[in-house]
């Protein structure tokens, strides 16, 4: 399947502005991600229109309110290939999410272990477990990227050991824009 690039930017209102003269380019998106405008307009219709707590009312709104968020996890499953609509959890973005991550790993994580993370990271999958290892005495281990910017994925087999207890690698670089 093709994409077009300017087909897709003109869905994020705010990819239309321009900096410095250029159009704005954005790669901050694993801590804040822009709306597209079917987004924006979904958030609209709920704010006016049944906005409550999800699965915490009995209430028309929060009846509402439940199954348009339940709606969203099966499609979301469904894209996925979920086995079960109970393995999509929403979280308020990356960086919150690898925190409550590392944070319930915590107890399991123990002086000597390793956690694996690449050089290309955003700093959302990188702090939550270099703090993790702070806390912990575990130690994080670096996966390198080749002389083009590239994860070297042939060094992870080397870096695995006994002690590893968690590999945490990006999908793609907002650096460099590698699909590891």
């Amino acid at each position: 399947m093709k994409f077009n690039i300017f087909d897709i930017r003109r869905q994020f209102p705010i990819l239309g502005r321009e900096v410095n003269g250029y159009p704005l380019c954005y790669l901050d998106n694993a801590a804040t991600t822009f709306s597209p405008t079917v987004v924006l307009d979904k958030v609209r219709e709920f704010e006016t229109g049944y906005r409550a707590n999800v699965a915490r009312g009995v209430h028309r709104l929060a009846s509402e309110a439940t199954d348009a968020y339940e709606s969203a996890r099966a499609s979301v499953a469904k894209y996925i290939n979920a086995k079960d609509v109970n393995e999509v959890v929403f979280t308020s973005g990356t960086t919150g999410s690898i925190n409550q991550l590392a944070f319930g790993l915590e107890g399991s994580i123990n002086p000597g272990d390793e956690i694996l993370v690449s050089t290309l990271e955003h700093h959302s999958n990188f702090v939550p477990w270099q703090m993790l290892c702070q806390r912990t005495g575990a130690t994080l281990r670096l996966i390198p990227v080749s002389s083009e910017g590239i994860l070297d994925l042939s060094a992870i087999g080397e870096l695995v050991g006994e002690r590893c207890r968690i590999i945490a690698v990006t999908q793609v670089s907002n650096v460099t824009g590698d699909i590891s």
